[in-house]
């Protein structure tokens, strides 16, 4: 499977997904559990950081 491929099927299989919560057991793990019990782990040999952008407000 592609990267692009991987990406497509990650961004289907949580479309209209609610985060549930985020957390963080070491520097180099990130966990996002949703509303229905899906869950999404990110584990990387390097630390992560999270950066949140907030949409832009329509005027």
């Amino acid at each position: 499977m592609t990267l692009d491929e991987e990406s497509e099927r990650a961004t289907n299989m949580l479309l209209g997904k609610a985060v549930k919560r985020i957390a963080r057991f070491r520097e180099k793990e990130i966990l996002i559990e949703f509303e229905d019990g899906a869950r999404l782990f990110v584990d990387s040999t390097a630390p992560l950081e999270i950066s949140i952008q907030e949409a832009a407000r329509k005027s």
